[in-house]
């Protein structure tokens, strides 16, 4: 496309007025006046005219392409956020399972809160929360599925008249609550260590 402007820009640049230039060219003074104003547009001839005037290639004519735009700057990404070592947490988070002992589920209840209090903040608290989640749920299930065992067993002995033997109720509350004692101690010494493999479940 060609640009007035120019054509104006480069008669100056040669010291022409409109009509010398009207008269090297053989282009009416009007003519390069209403170019100039940006009345009407050049073609043909009268641009041939005028360059040849001018003593320069139709192409200088053409408007200059504005400069494009440096694209902005790409933010660098964002880094991930930095896990605080929390050896202490992890142990109560491991620890907080024993609460089961004063009150049923507790042992599901405080970790999961200890869990999802820190798991975003401090490291290896989302893999140690999961593993004793997972734990304890099975322990949870596995204990309610032996207790109904055993309630079965002393309705058969009730229906054969035989003696209810409350030891029986006793005895799976010292084996399956002790064994999570066990396994909570155990796997407690096991993070203090360092070792995060704990538990041989997950959830």
């Amino acid at each position: 496309m060609f640009s007035t402007t120019r054509i104006t820009a480069i008669r100056k640049s040669k010291g022409l007025s409109q009509e010398v230039l009207a008269e090297q060219s053989g282009v009416s003074l009007r003519t390069i006046q209403r170019v100039e104003q940006g009345e009407t547009e050049p073609r043909g001839y009268t641009l041939q005219a005028l360059a040849a005037a001018l003593d320069v290639p139709l192409e200088a004519f053409r408007l200059e392409p504005e400069p494009a735009a440096p694209a902005p700057p790409i933010p660098p990404a964002a880094a991930p956020p930095t896990l605080r070592s929390d050896p202490d947490f992890l142990q109560l988070l491991n620890l907080s399972a024993l609460s089961f002992l004063v009150l049923p589920l507790l042992n599901i209840l405080v970790p999961w809160a200890l869990w999802r209090s820190r798991r975003h903040t401090t490291a290896h608290v989302a893999e140690v929360g999961r593993r004793v989640l997972g734990f304890q749920i099975l322990w949870q299930v596995g204990s309610f599925f032996a207790f109904m065992l055993v309630l079965v067993a002393q309705m058969l002995l009730a229906g054969s008249h035989r003696a209810i033997f409350p030891a029986l109720y006793i005895g799976m509350v010292v084996l399956t609550y002790g064994f999570n004692v066990l396994m909570t101690g155990y796997y407690g010494m096991q993070l203090r260590k360092g070792n995060l493999n704990i538990y041989p479940t997950r959830l």
